[in-house]
């Protein structure tokens, strides 16, 4: 039955769900204006598949209309604007799964991903983690091997539900255009050149505090600012660990930015890795995959209806922050602190929860301190 996380298995379900819908995912441009028939509408080009053709239809959809995605599309008008050709999109059904808790918040989490793990203790917190930063805004990192299962995780939420943005050495331009989504995970940055590393640098201290918005001066538009809507936008970091990079001679995430980045996005230590065998997949006609269905109803309900109540309570003090981490640092252990609690059946279980998750960051603070000869100074030079 675990197989049924297979992403193979999953994309087949994906495929049947959302069988001629446009989601949230076929969006491939930041908002534009575009004239038809000498009126000027603004809206997104979407991008999709077409099975008969082998090619991608290109749809036009006005602003307004994107909040209805998932939908059908009923009618719509083919145009051409400068050389390229799209279906304007003049009327849509929406067809919106729903947000209902078909499962409790335990049952969910221990439903998804449910195969073998060399370490449960920490995969389940990473699974927590990563739902509570799908469901809210949320910044942190997660440190482990490249085998821990990080990737499929976010894989796995992508492919039901969409929202996602899974970024590989995210440049600026790549972030802006991710910020379609709510979920934006920044996986490994090593390949990123020294002004793509500054730029990011800004970016990320102004998300790391949880600004509602960011703000740059653009080029482009002549020395005017440049804002981008970051409420209800979760930022994930992902990296392997100290010695990975150390042993290829690269520069490791504590020598690309400067202290102010830490502080923002405490990273958390997490061992182990994936057991399950995944070298074959089944169609998911193998599968009741009706439980599938209340996964995706449930994490909408926990999307739209955030956590509020505070089952059991943690002493702020006792995740050890100091100085400029009680800022930023606190306010992510805080919301992760509200998912822990309602996960856990007992008060034990969650005080157990939080002292792995405290752990989990004392472990990082450790290894990152161990391995790396840290000078914010020099560091800084080498980013100006």
């Amino acid at each position: 039955m675990t197989n049924l996380w297979h992403t193979d298995t999953l994309t087949d379900f994906n495929a049947k769900l959302y069988e001629g819908l446009l989601r949230r995912e076929h969006i491939v441009t930041n908002e534009i204006a575009k004239k038809y028939n000498e009126d000027e509408y603004m809206g997104y080009v979407l991008e999709k598949d077409n099975p008969e053709t082998k090619l991608k239809d290109r749809y036009f959809v006005r602003t307004e209309d994107i909040p209805l995605l998932p939908f059908k599309v009923d009618k719509w008008i083919k145009f051409s604007y400068r050389s390229e050709v799209f279906k304007f999109v003049t009327k849509c059904i929406s067809c919106n799964i729903p947000a209902r808790p078909d499962m409790t918040f335990r049952d969910m989490v221990d439903y998804y991903a449910d195969y073998l793990h060399s370490n449960p203790d920490h995969f389940n917190l990473a699974k927590i983690i990563l739902i509570a930063a799908y469901c809210e805004r949320l910044n942190i990192r997660i440190v482990s091997e490249a085998s821990f299962g990080k990737d499929a995780l976010c894989d796995i939420l992508s492919i039901l539900n969409g929202s996602v943005s899974n970024l590989y050495n995210a440049t600026l331009a790549k972030l802006k255009y991710a910020l379609n989504n709510d979920f934006i995970v920044i996986n490994e940055l090593g390949g990123l050149k020294k002004e793509e590393i500054g730029s990011l640098q800004v970016y990320l201290t102004q998300a790391g505090a949880y600004k509602p918005v960011y703000e740059n001066n653009s080029r482009s538009a002549k020395g005017t600012k440049e804002s981008m809507d970051l409420r209800d936008k979760s930022h994930v970091i992902f990296h392997n660990t100290p010695e990975y990079y150390t042993g290829k001679n690269q520069l490791y995430f504590e020598q690309m930015f400067t202290p102010a980045i830490m502080d923002r996005f405490p990273g958390l230590l997490m061992a182990g890795y994936v057991q399950e065998d995944f070298s074959k997949h089944e169609p998911i006609e193998s599968f009741q995959d009706h439980k599938l269905k209340q996964f995706i109803a449930s994490l909408n309900y926990y999307k739209q209806f955030h956590i509020n109540e505070k089952k059991y309570t943690i002493d702020k003090d006792s995740w050890g922050f100091t100085g400029k981490e009680l800022q930023r640092s606190l306010r992510s252990f805080t919301i992760i602190a509200k998912y822990l609690a309602m996960y856990s059946e007992t008060k034990q279980e969650f005080i157990d929860l939080c002292k792995l998750l405290k752990k989990c960051k004392d472990d990082y603070k450790k290894t990152a301190q161990d391995n790396i000869e840290f000078k914010s100074a020099a560091t800084e030079e080498w980013i100006s």
